[in-house]
């Protein structure tokens, strides 16, 4: 088994995670919070699959940038091939 160290702070958030006091332990949570990252990530894999191909390959920060433009900034952006 591994030990990690986590501060005063991430540890006082994941006690906000405890469902039942007696039962659930500090790896109970984390594999909690482990499983419904899993649950989002199958359910974001889809919609990946409809997007454009180009769009696909690009950085997650571009991305946003160019979702986040309004069309006043689309029209100053340089097309992205």
């Amino acid at each position: 088994m591994k030990n990690i160290e986590i501060s005063d702070e991430l540890y006082e958030q994941l006690k906000a995670f405890v469902v039942d006091p007696f039962d659930d332990t500090t790896e109970i949570v984390i594999n909690r919070l482990v499983e419904i990252v899993n649950k989002a990530k199958n359910r974001w894999s889809p919609m990946d699959d409809r997007e454009d191909p180009a769009k696909r390959e690009m950085p997650m920060a571009e991305r946003t940038r160019i979702s986040n433009q309004t069309p006043e900034d689309a029209e100053q952006a340089p097309v992205l091939l």
